[in-house]
């Protein structure tokens, strides 16, 4: 299996050795010929930062560009995001509600606090996580 994703692009801006791609996510669909005619074809413009440095000598605005990442930065993503909650949920409405007998509707307010600060954790860990969801630009 393909270790490195890899989009193409275009360089929307660079300033110093941040450089800007926009690139466009498309479904697996969107090759299709009666795309036009159907609904479940979507596409997203994106914007991933690549922190290169020498980037402003090597690249220029309008560039086109390809832009890597590894499947593992993918898979700590969806860990994070689903995963991680996922299990907190689990966990706590089964202590809620079985052993500490709250009632459920406190039981997901609590939740809701709960989750509220696991996200508020990732914000505050946002600088030291962007060091693991790093980025470059694949050499042509």
């Amino acid at each position: 299996m393909k270790e490195i994703i890899e989009h193409q692009g275009v360089i929307e801006s660079i300033e110093g050795g941040h450089v800007r791609v926009n690139i466009v996510q498309l479904a697996a669909c969107s090759g299709c010929k009666a795309r036009s005619m159907c609904t479940s074809s979507e596409s997203k413009e994106k914007i991933i930062d690549v922190y290169e440095t020498g980037a402003e000598n090597k690249y220029k605005v309008g560039e086109i560009v390809n832009v890597c990442g590894t499947l593992s930065m993918g898979r700590l993503a969806v860990v994070l995001a689903f995963g991680i909650p996922l299990v907190i949920i689990a966990v706590w409405m089964i202590v809620a509600i079985a052993y500490l007998k709250f009632g459920e509707l406190f039981s997901v307010g609590i939740l809701a606090v709960i989750l509220a600060a696991y996200f508020y954790v990732l914000y505050l860990n946002k600088d030291r996580m962007a060091k693991k969801f790093s980025f470059w630009i694949a050499d042509a």
